[in-house]
């Protein structure tokens, strides 16, 4: 016997091409401090630059280490750069993608009517985030006026929602809701 929640999500209508993701990267440095010729890669790791895979390894690739690597995941990598038996320096390099994060929010089955009627919402949809955050701080004020103590677990849900949503507005994407059966 399965139950059902109300699944919000990033609408995304294709999935992106894992050589279009751009990656963030960070360096562990053993030697770096040491080596002049790594405190330009150590220095493009600590800001937040994001570049393609292609452009990593195209910045690794300057370098006369040996490029190894060392642990290949969909939204997460690790390269190591050798001098002979001696790790220099070991690079982590992760996703920076809607798809690489898990922002979904499952809202239980005696929450749902609650959340869709104080958000106005339909049982299934998709919306531009902006359009849902409005929507959002509507109900939170309404929430916020009532004293009612089941109100406290459905403004958490909301809460929650509303960082689903801002996820969704900085990658551009809509978000998407609908019941579903869990089994």
């Amino acid at each position: 016997m399965g139950y059902k929640v109300l699944k919000f999500e990033p609408n995304q209508l294709s999935k992106t091409p894992k050589e279009n993701i751009l990656w963030i990267g960070q360096m562990e440095d053993i030697d770096a401090n040491n080596k002049r010729d790594l405190k330009n890669l150590k220095e493009v790791c600590t800001h937040d630059h994001r570049f393609t895979l292609q452009q990593w390894e195209e910045r690794f690739n300057v370098y006369d280490y040996k490029i190894v690597k060392n642990y290949d995941h969909d939204f997460a990598m690790e390269y190591l750069l050798e001098d002979g038996d001696f790790i220099v320096a070991i690079i982590q390099l992760f996703a920076c993608d809607v798809e690489s994060s898990y922002y979904k929010l499952e809202v239980p089955q005696d929450d749902i009517l609650p959340i869709l009627s104080v958000l106005s919402l339909p049982k299934t949809a998709s919306m531009f985030p902006t359009k849902l955050l409005t929507k959002i701080e509507n109900a939170l004020e309404k929430l916020e006026f009532t004293d009612n103590q089941k109100n406290i677990g459905i403004m958490k849900q909301v809460e929650l929602l509303k960082s689903v949503a801002e996820h969704c507005q900085t990658y551009e994407v809509d978000v998407k809701w609908d019941i579903v059966d869990i089994s």
